[in-house]
């Protein structure tokens, strides 16, 4: 980078937690749910007894997830735990 960088006024400086959002964004209004999340608590909202895995699929079987759920309504969730019950129940047990 040549030059000079232009230093931060103070008024662009926030101290941490004491950052409040806007009451929109590029136009859009923020939701109640977003304005009421607690500090320290973002990201997606967990749910209680539950546990996140991370299933890593090919572009092909991504596409057809996505297309599936379109199609149908449904969510990438709710296909992933439908396509796992339906697994166990072939499974024989030992």
């Amino acid at each position: 980078m040549a030059g000079k960088m232009t230093p931060l006024e103070s008024a662009l400086i926030v101290r941490k937690g004491s950052a409040a959002p806007t009451s929109s964004h590029e136009g859009a209004p923020v939701s109640s749910t977003v304005m009421s999340v607690a500090p320290g608590r973002i990201g997606r909202a967990r749910r209680s007894g539950t546990i996140a895995i991370t299933v890593r699929l090919d572009p092909d079987r991504y596409q057809r997830l996505k297309s599936v759920g379109l199609e149908h309504g449904l969510t990438n969730q709710e296909i992933m735990v439908a396509a796992l019950d339906n697994w166990f129940q072939g499974q024989n047990p030992a």
